[in-house]
């Protein structure tokens, strides 16, 4: 199977980013429990756009501070020479990830954010972003470090792939887990050499039956 793409999660992956989820859903909740954007679908409009609103403000002012992780700019940089689709699935607002990509200078083929469809444990961003890029999710790994991206990634037939943290170090929905994206890169690269040496092997094998040709 041809690896076309891959699709990043972007906070722990992407970029290191500074935010403190207790301290929002203090502001927002009154209580430290529960997913953010899960418990905002519960709220009523006057409540859901001031949560919002607060949600937004800590996603841009972490957006400013940004910092690129560790090997991502080389293992992109690899990947475009090998014309691979790069592709940003995140849960944060366009705004901030706008901000982000462009203080930093990352460019993908195709970023879907929270506004665009529903958040990732859903298939749906990967879906979406798969149509962006031109390539089935059956063609693209999906990289995350927590298990919401292994399930969205997994749901939309999608190979997944955990990078491993102090947090999260395995996960039932993926099809493998690497330490760095170092490690991916060597693995990509020995599925890609393999694919193909077996794409030339199956030409020789046709060209070997060309009705016509000396078979000696």
């Amino acid at each position: 199977m041809a690896i076309r793409g891959v699709l990043f999660d972007m906070d722990g992956v992407v970029v290191h980013q500074r935010l403190d989820f207790p301290g929002i859903k203090r502001e927002i909740f009154g209580d430290t429990e529960g997913f953010i954007l899960e418990r905002m679908d519960g709220l009523a409009a006057p409540e859901r756009s001031r949560a919002e609103a607060i949600l937004e403000r800590h996603e841009t002012s972490a957006a400013q501070t940004a910092e690129p992780m560790d090997g991502i700019l080389p293992f992109l940089a690899w990947m475009e020479v090998h014309s691979l689709r790069r592709g940003l699935v995140t849960r944060n607002s366009r705004k901030s990830v706008e901000l982000v990509l462009v203080r930093l200078g990352l460019k993908f083929d195709a970023v879907v954010t929270r506004e665009d469809a529903p958040p990732k444990p859903a298939p749906d961003p990967v879906w979406l972003a798969c149509r962006r890029m031109n390539v089935e999710p059956s063609d693209v790994l999906f990289v995350g470090d927590y298990e919401f991206d292994m399930l969205s990634g997994r749901r939309a037939g999608a190979r997944t792939v955990l990078l491993r943290s102090a947090t999260v170090s395995e996960s039932a929905h993926a099809d493998c887990s690497v330490g760095s994206l170092a490690e991916l890169r060597e693995r990509m690269e020995a599925e890609m050499a393999g694919t193909a040496a077996d794409a030339a092997f199956a030409a020789g094998r046709r060209a070997a039956v060309v009705p016509g040709s000396s078979q000696g």
